[in-house]
């Protein structure tokens, strides 16, 4: 019988110890990746599993400078909100780094694309 707890014990702590310190992953995002606009969209959300700290978005589209966008809150939480992404026709990578709670760092990058205005006809 002690055995049978003994093990049952130690199989328990190695199940919850790695769930413990499992690192947080994004759990959707708004627009979703891979979306195709036909306008930039008026703020972006990426919502993580579980509490992190976002320490940086970035913006990359081709032939233009990458730039740094503005986030909100600056401090932990589940949910992050890019207010007015201005992105450019075309694809834009949308690269962040945020802070697990268990101190490891997690990256990913949003792709979205956003079709050319259209031409009017005179």
């Amino acid at each position: 019988m002690t055995r049978f707890i003994l093990a049952s014990s130690a199989v328990a702590l190695v199940l919850f110890a790695g769930t413990g310190l499992a690192h947080t992953t994004v759990t959707s995002t708004a627009p979703t990746n891979g979306s195709v606009l036909a306008q930039s969209p008026p703020r972006i959300e990426i919502r993580f599993r579980d509490h992190a700290r976002l320490t940086s978005a970035v913006v990359i589209h081709a032939g233009s400078p990458d730039r740094q966008l503005d986030f909100s809150p600056k401090d932990l939480a589940t949910t992050f909100t890019i207010p007015n992404p201005a992105l450019q026709a075309g694809r834009n990578d949308i690269k962040w780094t945020a802070l697990s709670m268990d101190g490891h760092v997690v990256t990913g990058t949003l792709a979205l694309t956003i079709k050319p205005a259209s031409a009017t006809a005179n």
